[in-house]
């Protein structure tokens, strides 16, 4: 199997060029996984089922439509890819052809109109440094930011961290190219409001590459703001951290950035940084200009007093700030044989949203050795909370790693969904949660979704079994 050559090489070569597209043996297996922990175990046990047929490095929209026409013909699936740091399963795929889109990394700024247009492939931190040089932002820090790619970003609404102030994907999209299955080239107008039938570009901000490739994207920018302010406060317990974050968000305070540390996953700050024992944490930042955050930050403060909040300062926040992106804890677990681990985010409206962190821990802590549990977005109606486990199984290989990957992560969406929780808040669906689509939606929506696929892709051509399609 490994050594098995894709037929039709020599046509894709013909639209891209000999040189960007190989079925090279290591270039293949480069594509089996991304971050997903079961595609990591299932490489460590020597298991390479996930081997795609060919990898291809496209340029143009013109070139992807091509390829939809070979696709079509010859019968293989394309799946587009981005920084591959997805933690869903949503890129490998046995035998498909890889469409590594990094070639489609153009950056346009359109100071007018507070636009950039970028290709789907554009690194973001790299998108972020061109566009400080210039004197605007982004407005989007995902964990994720130095791998990911925008176009992989936009493909499953993702989200950053200072989401308070700028948004939510869904929020910066202006306008998309999208090549359609069909091999037609699609682009939506760049106005970004229209009263004019449903919004297309909602059709792919999430799609996971189901419906159509993105080529493009041209999204909102931020001059860079003037100043930040962060703020930490110590509660009691969770509820009143909470209870706190809740009035904030109706009132003016509306802070850029929130994380809300449980009792359990705060215990390691709050030893480092000697606050009360037992406590729940919160990190707040405000940005925009100094005046104006600064009464942000003050009616905060008020409002956080009024629950038991005590204001700790901002050492613990930058710390925070500082190593935000290491993930090597997770990166520990996910290396022994028999261990895993992830980060699993959901959101809730606000009358379920502490029922759904208590049920998800309840569920997680009896299978693994830790479980942390923070809130890392908040809004006017709702909230996400996200939750991250370590565990190890009794025997330590890949195949029982594999096991207890799967069973910690039904124990938690099954809680999730029970109280009434959102199985995905930012990370996407992939193929890891694609089981739970049908609760997650019910059966007329779930089947909605597969006319659509039907209708815009009747051959299965693109990336099938993504959001339980």
């Amino acid at each position: 199997m490994l050594v098995e050559k894709f037929p039709w090489m020599e046509a894709i070569q013909e639209v891209v060029g000999a040189e960007n597209a190989t079925d090279h043996l290591i270039q293949r297996m480069f594509y089996t996984r991304g971050v997903y922990p079961v595609e990591y175990k299932k490489q460590m046990k020597g298991d390479w089922s996930a081997l795609p047929a060919a990898i291809v490095y496209p340029e143009t929209a013109g070139e992807v439509a091509a390829l939809f026409d070979l696709a079509r013909t010859h019968r293989f699936k394309l799946v587009p890819y981005g920084g591959g740091s997805g933690i869903v399963g949503g890129t490998a795929l046995p035998g498909a052809v890889i469409l590594d889109l990094k070639r489609f990394d153009a950056i346009a700024v359109d100071p007018e109109n507070r636009t950039v247009t970028v290709g789907a492939g554009i690194n973001h931190r790299l998108l972020e440094e061109r566009l400080n040089l210039l004197g605007w932002t982004s407005g989007h820090f995902p964990q994720s930011m130095n791998s990911a790619s925008t176009g992989g970003l936009i493909a499953t609404a993702s989200i950053g961290t200072f989401s308070g102030r700028y948004g939510k994907m869904e929020d910066m999209v202006v306008a998309l190219e999208v090549v359609l299955p069909d091999g037609q080239i699609y682009r939506t107008k760049s106005i970004p409001r229209r009263s004019t039938g449903p919004a297309l570009n909602s059709l792919f901000i999430g799609g996971e590459g189901a419906f159509g490739i993105i080529t493009q994207a041209t999204l909102k920018i931020w001059p860079i703001p003037e100043a930040r302010i962060w703020a930490v406060y110590t509660f009691h317990n969770t509820h009143a951290g909470l209870s706190a974050l809740h009035n904030m968000l109706g009132s003016e305070a509306q802070p850029a950035l929130v994380r809300l540390y449980d009792e359990a996953e705060a215990a390691g700050r709050v030893a480092r940084f000697g606050y009360p024992e037992g406590s729940a944490l919160l990190m707040l930042c405000f940005e925009g200009s100094r005046r104006y955050i600064e009464l942000q930050a003050q009616e905060a403060g008020q409002i956080a007093a009024r629950f038991g909040g005590c204001f700790r300062g901002d050492e613990a926040a930058l710390h925070w700030y500082r190593y935000r992106y290491d993930t090597s804890g997770m990166l520990r677990y996910n290396q022994m044989p028999g261990g895993t681990a992830d980060a699993i985010e959901v959101s809730a409206p606000w009358d379920r949203l502490e029922t759904v962190w208590r049920e998800m821990r309840r569920a997680l802590e009896p299978l693994c050795e830790h479980v942390h549990c923070h809130f890392s977005h908040v809004y006017h109606n709702c909230g996400s909370v996200y939750v991250i486990f370590y565990a190890r199984a009794a025997e330590d290989t890949p195949a029982a790693g594999i096991q207890t990957y799967q069973d910690c992560l039904k124990a938690a969406l099954d809680a999730c969904v029970t109280a009434g929780g959102s199985i995905s808040h930012h990370h996407g669906v992939g193929r890891a949660k694609a089981a739970w689509m049908e609760q997650e939606h019910g059966p007329a929506g779930l089947q909605l979704l597969r006319e659509i696929k039907q209708a815009l892709d009747p051959d299965r051509i693109l990336n099938p079994g993504v959001l339980g399609l």
